[in-house]
């Protein structure tokens, strides 16, 4: 028959047992705290991360779009023409024509022949805003008839204003153009306002 002392001593090592196993789950549970905040936390920052990443490449393409539109702008400035066409009705229009400086269309050359490479043939360009984008058409013929429809692409896209003025030989900036009996300019002005990049203004000198 077993003594009492050793059920007494037999019972403390089992109290024992108890307790450390009782540290054990607990620093166990511990660690499955620790653990999971710090991975909360890591999921956090790669979310912030790849989030930042995305507006930054965002931004870059926005940037870009803005860089290449006031570029072909420039190139179509550079390739002005003194060369008036007839409209869809057979009305002579000027080469260059604003409208309360929202839209403007103008002859432009540079374009070479699909028949005389040595040569270049001239092409009818507009610009606009239209539901708030930056759009750019042109024509086919030059001296349209009707049913001719422009070929249009978006430039821009989040514009929310557009200002075009063209400068006379006066130093003068004008909204609408052509002034009568006044055909020459120096230069046109281009603002954009876009609703992520605020305004852009660039001055782009006519040629000759």
């Amino acid at each position: 028959m077993t003594s009492l002392p050793a059920l007494s001593s037999y019972k403390a090592k089992i109290q024992s047992a108890a307790k450390q196993s009782g540290m054990t789950l607990l620093e166990l549970m511990i660690v499955v705290a620790v653990f999971s905040i710090m991975s909360a936390a890591a999921y956090s920052g790669l979310q912030n991360s790849l989030k930042a990443e995305e507006n930054f490449s965002a931004s870059m393409k926005d940037l870009e779009a803005v860089q290449m539109s006031l570029a072909l702008f420039q190139r179509d400035i550079m390739q002005l023409s003194s060369r008036a066409v007839r409209d869809a009705f057979g009305d002579n229009q000027a080469a260059i024509v604003l409208f309360n400086g929202q839209e403007l269309t103008f002859t432009r050359g540079g374009n070479f022949s699909s028949l005389k490479l040595d040569q270049t043939e001239l092409t009818r360009v507009s610009y606009s805003l239209q539901d708030e984008q930056l759009i750019r058409s042109h024509w086919r013929r030059l001296d349209s008839t009707q049913g001719d429809r422009p070929l249009s692409a978006s430039l821009l896209s989040k514009v929310t204003n557009l200002q075009i003025r063209v400068l006379d030989q006066n130093n003068v900036w004008h909204l609408d153009w052509p002034l009568s009996g006044n055909d020459n300019i120096r230069a046109l002005e281009l603002t954009i306002e876009l609703e992520d990049w605020g305004e852009i203004r660039r001055l782009f000198p006519a040629p000759g």
